[in-house]
C-alpha cells in the first residue's frame, strides 16, 4: 500500500514537473519571438487584408507577434495542397484578430488541415434503423484539437470583404469548443452566462422558429440562415457578422453585439 502512494506521488511530481517545463518553454518562445523582426514577405500579405488596414498601429503590432507564435505551435497540413506562407498568415491572421485582446492562442488546437477546394462530407443518418447517406459540400469544420479549411474560400473571404468569412467562423467554434460542450455558449465568467443565455439563447429560438415557420424573417434576414441550424452555428455565423458587418450588427440587434463585443473584448465598430 505504502508503495502504490509513493508510486501515485512520483506520477504525480514527474506530471507537474512537464507541466512547469512545457509552461516555461512557451513563456521563452513567447520571449524569443518578441525580439524575432516579422517577416517583410508575411507583411506583404497582411496589407491585402481590410482588417489589417483597419487596425491601429499598436494592434498591428499585437497581432504580428501572435501570428508568429501560432504558425510556431500549430501544425498546418496541405491536403493534395503545397502549403505556402500566404496560406499559413492569411489562416493565422483571422484565427488571431477575433482573440487579439483576450490573448489566447488556442491552447487545445493542434492541426490545420487545409484543402484546395471545398470537401465533400459523408454523413450516415439512422432514421428508425433506415441508414441514409447525405452528402455535404463544407467550406470548413471544427473539431476540437483540428480545423480543416478550403484554401479557396478562406482566400476568396480575405481578399474581398463579404459578410462571410470561413476562418471567423470555425475559430469561433474552436473558442465553443474550450467550455467543454460546443453549445453556442462560449466560456464566460459565471456573471455574464445567464444574461448570454437570455439574449444569444432568445435571439437564436426566435430566428429557429421563423426559419422552420416558414414565417417573415424580418431583420433576422439579415441572418445567414445557416445559423438556424443550431446554437453552435448561430453563435458562429453572427460572429462572422460581427467582424465583417458590425455596424449592420449594431443596428438591427444591439444587444447581441453588447454580448460578442463583451466576450470578444474588442469593439469592432470602432475599426471596421
Amino acid at each position: 500500500m505504502i508503495n502504490l502512494i509513493i508510486a501515485l506521488w512520483i506520477i504525480f511530481f514527474i506530471y507537474l514537473a512537464y507541466l512547469l517545463f512545457d509552461y516555461f518553454r512557451y513563456k521563452l518562445l513567447i520571449k524569443k519571438l518578441q525580439k524575432i523582426p516579422f517577416p517583410q514577405e508575411y507583411q506583404t500579405y497582411l496589407e491585402n487584408l481590410y482588417h489589417y488596414q483597419k487596425l491601429p498601429n499598436d494592434l498591428k503590432i499585437k497581432i504580428e507577434r501572435s501570428i508568429l507564435l501560432f504558425i510556431k505551435t500549430k501544425q498546418f497540413i496541405g491536403v493534395k495542397l503545397h502549403l505556402t506562407d500566404e496560406i499559413k498568415v492569411i489562416i493565422s491572421f483571422y484565427a488571431c484578430l477575433i482573440v487579439l485582446n483576450k490573448n489566447e492562442c488556442y491552447e487545445n488546437l493542434k492541426y490545420i488541415y487545409v484543402y484546395p477546394h471545398t470537401m465533400m462530407l459523408n454523413n450516415i443518418q439512422n432514421n428508425g434503423g433506415i441508414y441514409n447517406k447525405e452528402m455535404f459540400l463544407i467550406s470548413g469544420e471544427a473539431v476540437g484539437d483540428s480545423v480543416v479549411l478550403s484554401w479557396h474560400e478562406t482566400k476568396k473571404d480575405a481578399y474581398h470583404l463579404r459578410h462571410d468569412n470561413v476562418v471567423i467562423h470555425e475559430f469561433t467554434h474552436e473558442l465553443d469548443f474550450e467550455s467543454g460542450i460546443v453549445n453556442g455558449v462560449p466560456p464566460l465568467e459565471k456573471s455574464k452566462y445567464d444574461e448570454w443565455i437570455n439574449i444569444i439563447g432568445k435571439n437564436y429560438q426566435e430566428f429557429s422558429k421563423k426559419i422552420s415557420n416558414h414565417k417573415s424573417l424580418e431583420k433576422y434576414k439579415l441572418i445567414n440562415p445557416y445559423g438556424a441550424t443550431n446554437e453552435a452555428e448561430f453563435f458562429a455565423v453572427v460572429s462572422e457578422m460581427f467582424w465583417t458587418k458590425p455596424k449592420t450588427l449594431k443596428l438591427h440587434f444591439p444587444d447581441i453585439y453588447k454580448e460578442y463585443k463583451e466576450f470578444f473584448q474588442f469593439d469592432t465598430i470602432k475599426y471596421f
